[in-house]
C-alpha cells in the first residue's frame, strides 16, 4: 500500500521575506561594485615576473591569468544567480501581497453580503410582527 502524504502547509512571513530580499539586494549591489573594482585592477592580467623573461615566468603569468579569468567568470555567474534570486523573492512577495489583497477584498465582499442579508432579515421580521393589541381582548 503506497504511503499517503499529508499536505504540507507553507506560511510566508511577508515582512521577513522583504527583509531578506532587501538584504540580499544590498549584498548584490556590493558584489557588483567589488566586481567592477576587481575588473579595473586586474584588467592587465598577472603582472609579476615581467623582469624575468623566462619560460617559467611566462607559464606562471599565463596560469595566474587563467585563474583570474575563471575567478572573474565565476563571480559574474554568482552575480547573475543572485540577481535572479532577488527577482524571484520580489515576485514571491508581490504575489503573496496580491493574494492577501484579493483575500481581504473577498472577505470584505462576504461581510458586506452578510450585513445586507441581516438587514433584510431584520426588516422582514419587523414587518411580519403583528401589532400589539391594547386594551380588552376580543
Amino acid at each position: 500500500m503506497p504511503e499517503r502524504r499529508t499536505p504540507v502547509q507553507i506560511t510566508v512571513d511577508l515582512a521577513g521575506l522583504r527583509e531578506v530580499s532587501a538584504d540580499l539586494r544590498h549584498q548584490t549591489e556590493a558584489l557588483k561594485s567589488d566586481l567592477a573594482v576587481a575588473r579595473r585592477r586586474m584588467g592587465w592580467g598577472a603582472r609579476f615576473c615581467l623582469a624575468l623573461d623566462c619560460a617559467e615566468g611566462r607559464a606562471a603569468r599565463v596560469s595566474a591569468g587563467d585563474v583570474l579569468a575563471q575567478h572573474r567568470h565565476n563571480a559574474e555567474v554568482q552575480l547573475r544567480i543572485t540577481e535572479g534570486l532577488n527577482n524571484a523573492l520580489d515576485q514571491i512577495a508581490k504575489n503573496y501581497a496580491d493574494a492577501d489583497a484579493r483575500a481581504a477584498a473577498r472577505i470584505y465582499d462576504v461581510e458586506a453580503e452578510l450585513n445586507k442579508a441581516i438587514a433584510e432579515l431584520k426588516r422582514a421580521a419587523e414587518t411580519k410582527q403583528a401589532p400589539l393589541l391594547r386594551g380588552m381582548l376580543p
